[in-house]
């Protein structure tokens, strides 16, 4: 199985016998005017890559408690599983897998806020989000895709699919999640969704950005 960002997006395609379509942090009702935008992007999305059905890897809804996101999906034209993310307490309407995460062929995939199973965290290729990774240049945070390795697997951090949601800036502060306690990420490379190599963290991390550009609460 052949796993692909999607050009300029916050999104990866998982390409095998089906394919597809993997988004996470998309935190509907964060601004409620946007959700239907949202909505109508991941399909379009899913409509352009050929997907045969969208996972959503954690962070579907933005309140923590029970809020009522279904309705945005009426018409959807795609299967929708959603791995439970720290957001998503009270889904109804959907199919919604583990927060522990799920394994599609060699790939794991699960939200992050909570420890992967041994069967996810074994798979070749790692792919989880939660912390909304972005990069601080020039005073702006620009989302990215970190990858890198961790005991000989691919890892891949997901940006947030909503562009409006906070972010972490990796060069400035660490991340939030149970990868970044057990995986040295600092030695990842990061990407912006354009496919842009910005380098190593580790090169990006530098104290002049620490002292010029303090990370916002």
């Amino acid at each position: 199985m052949r796993v692909e960002p999607v050009p300029n997006e916050a999104a990866l395609l998982l390409r095998g016998r089906s394919r597809i379509l993997v988004v996470a942090d998309v935190h509907l009702g964060l601004v409620r005017f946007y959700d239907d935008e949202l909505v109508q992007r991941i399909e379009k999305i899913a409509e352009s890559v050929e997907a045969d059905e969208v996972v959503v890897l954690g962070d579907l809804k933005h309140a923590i408690g029970r809020a009522n996101v279904e309705k945005i999906f009426r018409g959807f034209g795609f299967k929708l599983t959603v791995v439970k993310g720290n957001h998503d307490g009270g889904l109804k309407g959907f199919e919604v897998a583990d927060p522990r995460g799920i394994r599609i062929g060699k790939v794991g995939l699960f939200h992050g806020h909570a420890n992967p199973s041994d069967d996810v965290i074994q798979s070749k290729v790692i792919v989880f989000a939660h912390a909304h990774p972005s990069i601080l240049i020039g005073g702006v945070k620009e989302r990215v895709w970190v990858l890198g390795r961790y005991e000989g697997r691919r890892v891949i951090v997901m940006p947030a699919f909503n562009d409006l949601c906070a972010s972490t800036a990796l060069n400035v502060s660490k991340p939030v999640g149970v990868m970044f306690r057990r995986w040295d990420y600092r030695s990842a490379d990061i990407f912006m969704l354009d496919g842009t190599y910005l380098g190593p963290l580790s090169i990006l991390s530098t104290s002049r950005n620490q002292r010029q550009y303090p990370e916002s609460p």
